[in-house]
């Protein structure tokens, strides 16, 4: 997980690709041993809910992201962007929207 404001600050100038319900921002570092594989943030602006809303896109974007991970490029650090219609989301319509961001951005190779 990407968790310091270094972390996030690095990915900010990184390229990335948008969709109605989500922004994802991208790069690939060299994997090391003693470092993960995949490194994943999450942004939740609080213009998207309350609390209770933004913890709840964030569980389902997790999950979506874990199940998506065997597929991904090895040393990627993504960070998700929430965007304000995602609130009204289902985890479908999050889970094609994250599927496409990625595939835009060239991070895994899944058709649907």
């Amino acid at each position: 997980m990407l968790r310091t404001p270094s972390d996030f600050a690095a990915l900010s100038a990184a390229p990335g690709v948008t969709t109605p319900l989500l922004g994802v921002r991208h790069r690939t570092v060299a994997v090391t041993e003693g470092t993960a594989s995949l490194r994943l943030g999450i942004a939740t602006s609080r213009k998207v809910g309350n609390a209770v809303v933004r913890n709840r896109i964030r569980r389902r974007l997790k999950s979506i992201a874990r199940e998506l991970a065997p597929q991904m490029r090895p040393g990627a650090e993504i960070l998700i962007g929430v965007r304000t219609a995602a609130s009204t989301a289902t985890s479908a319509e999050l889970r094609a929207a994250l599927t496409e961001c990625l595939r835009r951005a060239r991070l895994v190779e899944v058709s649907a």
